[in-house]
């Protein structure tokens, strides 16, 4: 009768911890010393430190924990394997009387134990420091187990990761280096495939993409956000999902890996040329983003990329492969590689399907314009999104936006000057049929002002777009006006009937605000921020001269010297006339101003508060005023233009 054999081998325990239980040993002093020790050097010395609550323990130390946290996974999990890859030891293991699953489970779930044991000790040590000492001002018991768990799942994912990578290379050196390409490609492919997709396709709106919460496709990327956001359990069920998956998905391959695949690159021939050809596209479109943004998107030199980068990542891929440098020779693939993507782009570019495509009006549902791709999004887990801007239905609005994206797709060939100012315009468009298109373009605004001047203007879009029309009186806490400058100046209204007085001011303002002001006097005026009562800060904008309602409001409560800079605040003014066709007097500091001849200094508070209403804080004007504050040597530089100069100003340039 053949006797039964335990499924638990303790030789094979006492043989794995041998090898490998060092670095579980060292994982438990790092992180003792990164912890408990720091925190008793912080109670010994009495020097606590400032953030405190559900991140702290993340927060202390956190580029050593983060480092223990990518670091020690992987190397586990190369040591642990480093048997299938050294063809003696391969055959050892092999030969014994044991099934290739026992094996498996015993090795892995074995490191398993050495990677969680150190945590649950530092856990446990972390416990009687708080029960003892006066930790608990800084984080509950909650933090500490929540700081656990984090570290456990994403431990995990990267352990079991690295295991799945072990099955399918014969190679130590290779195992280590492609278990972080495979944990960072998720985020890097897709971040270098949209930037280049930005390049091949004209509005493509890769910004808009990449800022969906990229940092979650990849565990290290999302580990290196842990001391500044909170672990969601969806997340945590999600990488343990994963994690089961890399596990079984490991076990399957290792059960199909043939024992003589020791000391090969890529231990699977069906899997070398998606390795080799997944390098050379990788490089390549590295290479094409890298020079694209050096040479500030120059054509020539993104293609040189292209090409850079397919070459060497062609040979760096053979080289891995046949394990030599003698592999200059191989270039069937690399033509092959290279006539394909020719013949792809010149295709795709030829056709321009998707950089023409323009939807008729009479399809368009809504449509959203904005400068900035967050504000599609709602991020936001409250029932206000005070930031999202809304869709827009009007027929009017629509039509002007599609005649907008009409101009920009004619101009896409406009050479822009070198330094000239772009902005980026993101169009979003809801179709009848239920699908969306969203563009990305970067170019001059001040070209599409004619375009953009009826929209601004339009009540909708106002409604739509600025934050002050999305907030709701009763759940405003505090409206807090913050004037730009040297004073520290700030307005703090709290009274419910005043915030709703200030509130109907500054609305009626915006609604009546004309494209052309809202231009010239940008960045010019004080903060308006609101507070609301869950806890929000809206940002609602500037308090600018070009606010009427507003400024009466707040001159009828004596509040306006609290909430903006007047002309009580300063000496003097200084006026100078310049040429705008000298790129020198565009910009000049105060020293050239003040050196030049004719010019005009006031000394009237009328006369400066005149000045000081029709001041833009854009450099592009001909008139150049310096405002001296009446505190230190406090100075400010604003300007304008012909048409906002006084008169007094006018006809002492007139006479000169």
């Amino acid at each position: 009768m053949p006797s039964k054999m335990s499924w638990f081998n303790k030789e094979m325990i006492r043989h794995i911890a041998r090898s490998s239980g060092w670095i579980s040993i060292v994982y438990f002093l790092g992180l003792l010393f990164i912890l408990p020790i720091a925190m008793l050097m912080m109670y010994s010395n009495e020097h606590f430190p400032d953030y405190e609550g559900h991140n702290f323990l993340f927060q202390l130390n956190f580029e050593f924990q983060l480092g223990l946290l990518v670091i020690v996974p992987v190397i586990l999990a190369v040591f642990l394997f480093r048997f299938l890859h050294v063809k003696q030891a391969s055959d050892l293991m092999h030969s014994l009387p044991l099934k290739r699953e026992k094996i498996f489970h015993h090795y892995v779930l074995t490191g398993m134990v050495f990677l969680i044991a150190p945590v649950v000790v530092i856990t446990l040590i972390i416990m009687i420091l708080h029960s003892i000492l006066d930790f608990g001002r800084l984080f509950t018991l909650e933090d500490l187990f929540h700081w656990a768990g984090t570290t456990t799942v994403i431990a995990l994912i990267l352990y079991t990761a690295s295991v799945m990578i072990a099955m399918v290379t014969g190679i130590s050196a290779v195992h280590a280096i492609l278990s972080y390409i495979f944990l960072f490609f998720p985020f890097g492919f897709v971040l270098l495939l949209f930037n280049n997709l930005k390049i091949l396709f004209y509005g493509f709106p890769s910004d808009f993409f990449l800022d969906q919460q990229l940092e979650k496709m990849s565990p290290i990327t999302y580990a290196a956000t842990l001391n500044g956001r909170g672990f969601h359990w969806n997340d945590a069920a999600l990488f343990l999902i994963i994690s089961v998956v890399f596990y079984a998905a490991a076990l399957l391959i290792y059960k199909k890996r043939k024992v003589e695949q020791a000391s090969e690159a890529i231990a699977f021939p069906k899997l070398r040329s998606v390795f080799k050809y997944g390098v050379t596209f990788c490089t390549m479109i590295l290479g094409g983003t890298y020079f694209s943004g050096v040479s500030d998107h120059n054509l020539a030199w993104t293609i040189f990329g292209y090409v850079i980068g397919t070459i060497f990542g062609y040979f760096i891929a053979e080289m891995v492969l046949q394990k030599t440098w003698r592999v200059f020779g191989r270039v069937k693939g690399l033509a092959v590689y290279a006539a394909i993507v020719i013949v792809l782009v010149l295709g795709v570019k030829t056709l321009g399907i998707y950089d023409n495509r323009l939807p008729d009006v009479a399809d368009i549902r809504s449509v959203q314009l904005t400068n900035d791709p967050r504000l599609y999004l709602n991020h936001s887990e409250k029932d206000e999104d005070y930031n999202r801007m809304k869709p827009m239905k009007e027929k009017a609005n629509i039509a002007a936006v599609q005649r907008m994206h009409r101009q920009i797709l004619a101009d896409r060939n406009l050479k822009h000057r070198k330094h000239e100012p772009l902005t980026d315009f993101y169009i979003h468009y809801e179709l009848k049929n239920g699908s969306s298109l969203t563009r990305e373009y970067s170019v001059n605004e001040r070209l599409y002002d004619d375009f953009f001047k009826p929209i601004y203007e339009s009540e909708e879009y106002k409604l739509a777009a600025k934050s002050i029309f999305k907030v709701k009186e009763n759940k405003i806490k505090t409206i807090n006006i913050s004037a730009y400058g040297p004073l520290n100046k700030k307005l703090l209204l709290s009274d419910p009937e005043e915030i709703k007085e200030a509130l109907s001011a500054l609305r009626k303002d915006m609604l009546a605000e004309s494209y052309q002001d809202s231009v010239y006097y940008h960045d010019r005026g004080s903060m308006i921020e609101i507070f609301m009562g869950d806890g929000q800060v809206v940002d609602a904008g500037e308090f600018n001269p070009g606010y009427h309602h507003f400024s009466k409001w707040l001159k009828k409560k004596n509040l306006l010297n609290r909430a903006a800079v007047t002309a009580e605040d300063f000496s003097h003014a200084l006026i100078v006339k310049v040429d705008l066709a000298n790129k020198g007097d565009m910009d000049p500091s105060k020293k050239e101003l003040e050196s030049k001849e004719g010019s005009l200094v006031i000394r009237d508070k009328r006369q400066m508060g005149q000045v000081l209403d029709q001041a833009s804080a854009s450099v592009d004007k001909e008139y150049k005023v310096i405002f001296y504050y009446k505190i230190d040597d406090s100075y400010e530089i604003m300007s304008f233009d012909e048409d906002h100069a006084p008169d007094f100003v006018k006809k002492h340039f007139l006479n000169r």
